[in-house]
């Protein structure tokens, strides 16, 4: 007696952990870690409520399911919240069929612990099918597959490779990121190759050639044929024969014929000698630059002051910053508020003959 109301005093765990105290069951003497300061809680081996009252503990009546410790444990016996007693088994129709049965038919008992009772309760049955096409069975009790819960396999690194490619290809980003387009100066055949190549060779004619950037920081007077970019800087000064490239970027002084396929982008202050012919020209705001030789492009942008004559199969336009000195000869002309042409416009009705080297 004295015992279920203060307690066991003998110690059966090991030296509680830090901040937490030795909780021992009166009712069937299991001990438990507890917080040091909890008032309340529940056996976990027969799920009595334990009550904590200056290092006392009380068991009372009440399991952890809310019933009595004799109504937890006997289903025969009627209890207050049910008077009727309890039928016959003959009588009782079973609503669940083939239930999984406890391992003993014995009455359970509040020293088998909570988890057992709750092992002991039948499983629920399957909904039965309402399809009226559906075989009469007989309903049998839901049983879930187990799952593991290993991760999934992982892909060896060829076929991730493999997977990332073909996923590439299908989002069209294969060949945007990993070739470029390139043509050969000797019989223009255009391929791809990758875009981290130095050089490549043509396959139809053999021809090599270089793919390098080069950058011009001081005065030169080599030739360039790459299909890489220029960049000429404002201390570079290039004096050669020729210059083929891809793109040209130029803040010093060029004295060649140069050959771009794509855009010739200006600005610097001087003169430049030779004939440019590229796809797009452009120069920029803040430039003062003469051309002594024509400038063959498709599109023309000009931005800033520009002395020369400009040859253009497609647009020439001169924007509120931009002045031309110079004959203009294009399809169409587009002069904004603010810029000046102070020469002959020519307007070029026909179709004209792409720049060479274009």
């Amino acid at each position: 007696m004295f015992g279920r109301i203060f307690g066991s005093k003998s110690s059966i765990l090991p030296t509680p952990p830090k901040n937490q105290i030795e909780v021992v069951c009166p009712s069937c003497g299991a001990a438990q870690y507890e917080p040091r300061l909890v008032v309340s809680t529940f056996c976990k081996k027969c799920g009595v409520h334990l009550t904590i009252q200056k290092r006392r503990v009380v068991a009372s009546e009440v399991t952890r399911s809310g019933a009595g410790m004799a109504e937890a444990w006997s289903g025969d016996e009627p209890s207050a919240a049910n008077p009727e007693p309890a039928k016959p088994e003959a009588e009782t129709k079973p609503e669940v069929q083939n239930a999984e049965k406890p391992a003993s038919d014995d009455t359970l008992s509040a020293a088998d612990g909570f988890g057992a009772f709750l092992q002991a309760q039948p499983v629920a049955a399957e909904p039965e099918p309402t399809d009226g096409n559906a075989k009469d069975e007989p309903m049998t009790a839901s049983m879930r597959r187990p799952q593991s819960n290993s991760p999934p396999p992982t892909p060896s690194p060829a076929l991730q490779t493999a997977n990332s490619l073909q996923k590439m290809k299908e989002q069209g980003m294969y060949r945007n990121q990993y070739f470029k387009d390139v043509e050969c100066f000797d019989c223009g055949h255009k391929f791809k190759t990758g875009r981290s190549a130095k050089s490549a060779n043509c396959p139809a004619c053999g021809a090599g050639f270089s793919l390098e950037d080069v950058e011009v920081n001081m005065t030169s007077t080599q030739a360039i044929k790459t299909r890489g970019d220029v960049l000429v800087r404002k201390r570079g000064r290039l004096s050669t024969s020729s210059v083929h490239c891809r793109d040209l970027e130029c803040h010093g002084i060029i004295e060649a014929n140069v050959t771009c396929s794509g855009d010739a982008t200006f600005r610097t202050t001087g003169s430049i000698i030779g004939e440019i012919r590229c796809q797009r020209f452009v120069v920029e705001k803040g430039a003062d630059v003469a051309f002594l030789n024509t400038v063959h492009a498709t599109d023309v942008e000009i931005q800033a002051r520009v002395t020369g004559t400009i040859f253009s199969t497609g647009l020439v336009l001169i924007n509120s910053n931009g002045s031309v000195n110079g004959d203009v000869t294009a399809r169409s002309v587009s002069i904004e508020p603010g810029g000046e042409l102070n020469g002959a416009m020519n307007i070029v009705r026909g179709r004209q003959a792409p720049p060479a080297g274009a």
